[in-house]
């Protein structure tokens, strides 16, 4: 393969990211009106706030901190360079690495307009308490011109109004962030590395809290790359993946018109991922072993991916808006109910089809040996959620908690319904199968395991099922024209589909081995983070209580790696 190509197109990229660069910097030292990286938690580039005042917004913003372990950020920019509100904040927050444990007030001074954008974890506060900040707290001294005192009633709304509740802090440890614009195809492309606290002692420490262009992307060395070229896969794919499950219950509410561009949106995606996979399964089969071709292959993978995880970002608030989960939230909430009981009623056949399997396959049955138990979990987490979005629609609580309940049900009868299907694929494929039969089986087994456990398998199982996917494909081509030659294929094929369950299986074993307190029957909180339905769990390696609205966790949606786990308000002044 040649990569000349890709050598061009990163030239032109690293030239483009130069002139952004340029343009970002120019701009943040007259008025900061472009989106950018937040550097501390009170951030001044307008010039509306003298020393005191800035004192007096760091006290507030160190008070929410204290009482919430939330933290609060303040902005003062003269206007939002012609964007919304919301899209210039939504930027900043990705851009700054800000994530379900963050509060941001953006105040554009010049454009007498703002964004307050808080998260899940002030469970206590009302939709109507938020209400009042907003027009109690903030909009009287908005409109006087009293920016700081402004930023200050936020600061005690959120003090005052959180309660006694407390959120976990994340254990991240933010990465590095590459940023480039193809303007042909009209793409913002931005990297966001987010490592976990126990992988940052062997990150070279550069890449902990800088920005890098392209051009120094590409300098970094391989052992660097290598690694974080496996966690944007498996962010990637993961995120495609949630982002499926939530499409196609948007197809059936709405139709395939009215969705097309957020299908389309996953399948470019998709496409995107696949390469990425080809690329990583001639990394890890030696194919490549000159070190600035393998450099070149590491980079693609990340921008590549990157720009798949941005691409579906950029859906995210057309999509919600499309699904406004706050419509008729009661009739979604009974539909929630009816589908739980209508899964649960699967659960003994599926049992008995089970301990057939288990009887007749022995240890070959081990892959789905958990499915009904898990599935058993999963729906009390349906209906327990379902139980918190109508306390949440009866007390009148903020969108945020009966979205995040919604979405919570929905992807916990999604999995129970994968995890039963699992079981019933099994105890059908045909142990007598042979040639693509018999590699149809694998696949289908190797790939309901990484389904079903896709918040923790990493990227070579994810790798070896995309390889073994490509390679199938390819031999059902050859098998009319070349059998031998699709035989061939069918049998490497199916090998790397038995390396990808292995891998999966190891994957899972050794994190339930980490936790502080394996289970020893049932799944309990770590349930949901191995399924991937509570997606701020696996990021930040943290376990908590309950479901989508405790400490932390967010439920998994449409979108992007970084979509969960926020909601917003803003408005003139």
């Amino acid at each position: 393969m040649s990569f000349a190509p890709a050598r061009r197109l990163l030239a032109v990229l690293i030239a483009l990211f130069i002139v952004l660069v340029g343009s970002l910097v120019s701009a943040g030292s007259v008025a900061a009106k472009a989106p950018f990286r937040l550097p501390t938690q009170v951030v001044d580039p307008a010039g509306v706030l003298d020393d005191r005042q800035t004192a007096r917004v760091q006290g507030a913003v160190d008070d929410v901190d204290a009482a919430h372990q939330i933290q609060y950020w303040v902005v003062f920019v003269k206007n939002f360079d012609g964007m919304a509100p919301e899209e210039w904040t939504e930027q900043t927050v990705a851009q700054s690495d800000l994530g379900a444990h963050d509060a941001v007030l953006a105040i554009a001074t010049d454009d007498r307009s703002y964004r307050l954008v808080t998260p899940f974890e002030i469970e206590t506060l009302s939709d109507a308490e938020l209400r009042s900040i907003i027009d109690d707290d903030l909009a009287p001294p908005l409109q006087q011109g009293r920016f700081s005192d402004a930023a200050v009633a936020v600061g005690d709304g959120l003090e005052q109004y959180g309660g006694e509740e407390k959120a976990s802090r994340t254990g991240w440890i933010i990465g590095a962030i590459v940023v480039a614009l193809i303007i042909a195809g009209g793409v913002f492309l931005y990297l966001r590395n987010r490592r976990r606290k126990d992988d940052a002692e062997a990150l070279d420490n550069s890449l902990k809290d800088d920005s890098f262009t392209l051009d120094q992307l590409e300098r970094q060395p391989l052992e660097v790359l290598d690694p974080w070229s496996r966690e944007i896969l498996t962010d990637t794919d993961r995120a495609i993946a949630i982002s499926s499950d939530e499409l196609a219950l948007a197809i059936d509410e709405f139709g395939d018109d009215d969705t097309e561009p957020f299908t389309a949106a996953v399948e470019n995606a998709r496409d995107a991922l696949s390469n990425s996979f080809m690329l990583r399964q001639r990394l890890d089969d030696g194919l490549v072993t000159d070190p600035d071709e393998h450099r070149e292959v590491l980079v693609e993978i990340i921008t590549t991916c990157s720009a798949a995880d941005a691409a579906l970002d950029q859906q995210v608030e057309p999509f919600d808006e499309m699904r406004d989960l706050l419509r008729d939230s009661g009739n979604r909430l009974d539909a929630l109910v009816t589908r739980t009981e209508t899964i649960r009623e699967r659960i003994p056949a599926v049992q008995d089809r089970l301990d057939e399997l288990s009887a007749d396959l022995g240890d070959n049955a081990s892959r789905v040996a958990d499915n009904v138990n898990l599935a058993g979990e999963h729906l009390q987490l349906a209906a327990d959620s379902t139980d918190q979005g109508r306390e949440a629609v009866q007390a009148g609580d903020r969108q945020g908690s009966v979205v995040g309940s919604i979405r919570t049900a929905e992807s916990a009868l999604d999995q129970a319904e994968k995890l039963l299907d699992a079981v019933e694929a099994a105890a059908a494929a045909d142990g007598t199968h042979t040639g693509l039969p018999a590699l149809l089986d694998k696949l289908q087994a190797a790939e309901d395991y990484i389904e079903t456990r896709r918040g923790v398998v990493g990227a070579l199982a994810r790798t070896r099922l995309s390889e073994a996917r490509r390679l199938a494909d390819t031999a059902a081509d050859q098998e009319a024209t070349d059998p031998a030659a699709s035989r061939d294929t069918a049998a490497h094929s199916a090998d790397l589909a038995d390396e990808a369950l292995a891998a999966a299986q190891s994957d899972v074993a050794e994190w339930l081995d980490s936790q502080p307190t394996p289970p020893h029957s049932g799944f309990g909180d770590l349930g949901p983070v191995l399924t991937g339905i509570l997606v701020d769990s696996v990021l930040n390696g943290s376990l908590h209580d309950g479901g989508y609205s405790h400490d932390g966790r967010s439920p998994a949606s449409y979108g992007g790696s970084s979509s969960s786990g926020r909601i917003g308000v803003g408005g003139r002044f």
